[in-house]
């Protein structure tokens, strides 16, 4: 990310910033060096990532908050309520998607 988050947003901004916290901290995780924290300039949800985890964390501009895990393949992107699902997901199809990996026939 080229700018700080604290000097190119707006109130309501930082208010889903402080969403996507809580999340992060209710999910069990911590922050550390390797989270960024952002707003994705085409849907406009504020989220925070992390290299250690499976997908990031979002706050959408209704202010919903959802795991978001985008397969490594395709892109495409598919949305969770706990961090802990988002990874079983993407662990399950090894880190691609139900399209690009489906799961194996009698697991």
């Amino acid at each position: 990310m080229d700018n700080n988050l604290f000097e190119t947003s707006n109130g309501s901004d930082l208010d889903r910033l402080i969403k996507c916290l809580v999340r992060v901290r209710s999910d069990g995780l911590k922050l550390d060096k390797w989270c960024q924290a952002g707003v994705n300039q085409s849907s406009g949800n504020v989220y925070i990532w992390s290299k250690d985890w499976a997908g990031c964390v979002y706050c959408s501009l209704a202010g919903d908050v959802c795991w978001s895990y985008s397969c490594s393949e395709c892109g495409e992107e598919y949305d969770f309520e706990t961090e802990q699902e988002c990874r079983e997901y993407a662990e399950k199809h090894e880190y691609k998607c139900e399209s690009c990996n489906p799961e194996s026939e009698g697991e």
